[in-house]
């Protein structure tokens, strides 16, 4: 697999900081980072996450839902301390942020944006049918985290549509294997996606094993192979991945093919009747969680900010039935988009999925709504381009700390229930005018935002191009150098290993004397593929110059580089070039502190091998 050159990782952890700084990276909840910190500190018993989680509706509905996926033995279990019990606190707290960072994404997604709803929509398909894996094969993970990683898998994707909405649209319509999409993203926006996504988990503070999961899952097949827990997790994000589209459309036939072609790959042979049945579980899951809980606002809820600033959204709820009549006729009449709920629950989802605008709600007389209220206030007011307006609903209500108590949770305005539809006309108004005042202020931000995306993307390319060969894409002897010094400074502190690799095409002269230098280039660019293919993430390989090579390979002893030497020997074989086989030579040396003092001494120690071998032939 294409990785990332580790002598990349500054600049690219660069790009990530300016990503973040610009608003373009998903976020999650502030319950759900809650949570997180919670599960890594003395406290993080089942009492007290299970009062974080209270604290958010739709998380709570959730988790209920992945309990009960135990399965027909199990019995159902109705308590949020129960399900943390079965599902476990760890694999909730990354469920909770997995599922917030998606509400994220698709509440700050632009309306007419298809590419990203459905980068949003696939994501969501692929968890569902990691998810069914873990009922179908024996595989040592939970359902909840294979459905946390297929969730979070393609986060860095969403980052490079609001940073590059354009160009990686268009990148995405190739529909290339997941290893080619990462290779033209680092041609063409100078980062990919999986380095975005993988320094969000760290942050984040996800296991590694997530981590090594998901980065495999974009690999080829050969990276996948493996009986290990995380090979066989890649295993399974690549085929929910696949899969997904499929689930999305409702194709039972492509459903069919992948359902039973997987399967196989498990050992695992699935008969006729019972891949129906997979099927139809499929189909039903897909329902539930694609269709309702995420990317759930119905046509018609949704309010596009192309139909300008005076087609604002009105959202009622809990209106009672003569009021609510009378108030969409008299809202609408003023030009608003008016949509009622009946009640906080039938709100939330619509809320969580990033309908904006003001909400008027009827406070209801039971007061054993109230977290159910503080949460949807909450939910709604994170985007500050909102506004809340309260109905009393007795005059007793309107003593003042109850008064203050709704207005400190976020209400823009307070109505007494006596309140008649002209007062409340009028109060929608004035809000009108401060949404309308902040969705400006919005959208002038935005502007700023892609001034310096430009100019962000502008820079990177210039830093990049001062450290990699145009040619190849290789890093150049510069960042060899910046690479050598920060690792060889490393070992002398932690008294690791170095090895390093001098490899030189043998009669590379004659391919340009008797083919020309165009087919010289084609021959080290088909070189400089297989070094990308062959060395490890943490490895950097680079172009020297002319037809001469360099390898830097941290924690590697000389075992260890006549095997992966052997490897490229093998491969440069199996290249078919116009120009016939490729060959080379190659000299390598281990790092020796008791007689190199610098990285130059490894380097002239490697470059001695490399004569030697070639005297010798």
């Amino acid at each position: 697999m294409d990785h990332p050159q580790s002598g990349e990782s500054l600049t690219e952890a660069s790009l990530v900081m300016q990503l973040q700084a610009l608003g373009h990276l998903p976020t999650p909840s502030s319950t759900a980072l809650r949570l997180y910190a919670l599960i890594q500190s003395d406290e993080a018993g089942i009492p007290e996450v299970a009062a974080v989680v209270k604290t958010d509706v739709t998380l709570t509905g959730r988790l209920l839902r992945m309990a009960n996926r135990g399965g027909y033995l199990q019995r159902p279990v109705i308590s949020v301390e129960e399900s943390l019990m079965r599902v476990g606190t760890k694999s909730v707290a990354a469920l909770a942020v997995g599922l917030s960072v998606i509400d994220d994404a698709v509440a700050n997604a632009p309306m007419e944006d298809a590419a990203y709803l459905g980068l949003c929509r696939r994501s969501v398909a692929a968890a569902v049918v990691a998810e069914w894996f873990c009922s179908q094969a024996k595989v040592p993970v939970s359902a909840s985290d294979l459905f946390t990683c297929a969730l979070l898998a393609r986060i860095g994707q969403l980052a490079l549509l609001r940073f590059y909405p354009k160009s990686y649209a268009a990148l995405m319509d190739q529909h290339c294997a997941p290893f080619d999409l990462l290779d033209q993203e680092r041609s063409q926006l100078v980062v990919d996606h999986q380095t975005i996504t993988l320094a969000l988990l760290r942050e984040w503070r996800f296991p590694d094993v997530f981590i090594d999961a998901i980065r495999l899952s974009e690999g080829r097949d050969d990276d996948r192979n493996g009986e290990d827990r995380r090979s066989l997790m890649a295993q399974l994000l690549y085929y929910g991945w696949e899969m997904a589209p499929a689930l999305m459309a409702g194709h039972r036939i492509d459903l069919g093919f992948h359902v039973q072609r997987s399967m196989a790959v498990f050992g695992e042979e699935i008969a006729e009747e019972d891949c129906q049945q997979a099927i139809d579980g499929l189909l039903a899951r897909w329902g539930e969680w694609g269709g309702r809980d995420l990317i759930s606002v119905p046509a018609g809820e949704r309010v596009s900010e192309s139909e300008g600033e005076e087609r604002l959204s009105v959202l009622l709820v809990g209106l009672a039935e003569d009021q609510k009549v009378l108030a969409l006729s008299a809202l609408t009449a003023q030009g608003y988009a008016t949509i009622w709920k009946s009640s906080l629950d039938e709100a939330v989802c619509l809320v969580a999925a990033g309908h904006g605008g003001i909400m008027v709600i009827q406070e209801p007389k039971e007061m054993n709504l109230f977290p159910a209220r503080e949460s949807l206030l909450g939910a709604w007011l994170k985007d500050q381009a909102r506004s809340v307006l309260i109905i009393l609903a007795e005059p007793c209500s309107l003593n003042e700390s109850y008064g203050a108590n709704l207005l400190n949770m976020g209400a823009d305005a307070l109505l007494g229930p006596e309140f008649s539809i002209s007062c409340l006309v009028a109060q929608v108004d004035r809000l009108a005018d401060r949404v309308r005042l902040l969705k400006t202020l919005e959208r002038e931000r935005q502007a700023h935002r892609r001034l310096l995306s430009e100019l962000v993307l502008t820079t990177r390319k210039l830093h990049i191009q001062t450290l990699t060969d145009p040619l190849t894409g290789l890093s150049n002897r510069r960042m060899a150098d910046a690479f050598l010094k920060r690792h060889w400074a490393q070992l002398e502190r932690r008294q690791m290993f170095l090895g390093c690799l001098i490899i030189d095409l043998d009669s590379f002269k004659q391919i340009n004397d008797q083919f020309g230098h165009d087919a010289g280039d084609v021959a080290l660019r088909a070189f400089a593929g297989l070094l990308k293919r062959y060395v490890r993430q943490e490895d950097l390989a680079a172009r020297l110059g002319g037809d001469e090579f360099m390898l830097i390979c941290p924690m590697t002893r000389t075992q260890d580089m006549v095997i992966l030497a052997n490897r490229l020997l093998a491969a440069t074989q199996e290249l078919k070039l116009d120009t016939g086989t490729l060959r080379f030579s190659v000299g390598m040396a281990e790092s020796d502190l008791s007689v190199m003092k610098t990285y130059d001494d490894l380097l002239k120690a490697a470059d001695q091998h490399l004569m030697n071998n070639k005297r010798n032939r």
